[in-house]
């Protein structure tokens, strides 16, 4: 038997492969965030105060901009702080989308209407109607293991570990 072979380990080196996913969303999102919050501040005091350097427009753009890294960033840093939750649940739906012009993203929406996203390897065997054990970050919503179970190990639906 091969160590690649061992379901242990291949749980443990995806788990810190979506780890790695999540810090480089921090490093990418949290710079960009406070570059554009520390903007929307400067031209917003500048603005009350009667200074001529921002307009309106400005400060809207701004504020689109700081609140969708925000976004990002925050949910990056909330996993990051945190630990992967485990849940048991039924499969109601299996999609998958491209995100971008290269990437495909794969979903699944769970019976408590949680949606997870993972990659294909990871959710190659689920199907709808499924009974699955999801571990996953919940503020990313990105799964880092999921495995069919048979309906007499099955629990309850909705049923999380840590809430």
């Amino acid at each position: 038997m091969n160590w690649q072979d061992d379901p242990e380990i291949q749980r443990q080196l995806r788990e810190r492969s979506v780890r790695n996913g999540i810090l480089r969303s921090a490093i990418i999102w949290t710079p960009l965030f406070l570059i554009t919050a520390g903007a929307l501040l400067f031209f917003l005091f500048d603005m009350l105060t009667g200074g001529e350097r921002g307009t309106w427009f400005l400060l809207v753009v701004l504020a689109l901009f700081t609140t969708l890294f925000g976004f990002q960033s925050i949910h990056a840093l909330l996993d990051l702080r945190g630990e992967p939750r485990e849940t048991q649940d039924v499969v109601v739906r299996r999609w998958s989308r491209t995100d971008s012009f290269v990437m495909r993203s794969h979903y699944i929406r769970l019976a408590s209407k949680q949606i997870l996203r993972g990659d294909l390897d990871l959710l190659d065997g689920v199907r709808e109607g499924d009974r699955v054990n999801v571990r996953y970050y919940p503020h990313s919503a990105v799964i880092t293991w999921v495995e069919r179970i048979e309906s007499a190990e099955f629990s309850e639906p909705g049923r999380s570990e840590r809430d």
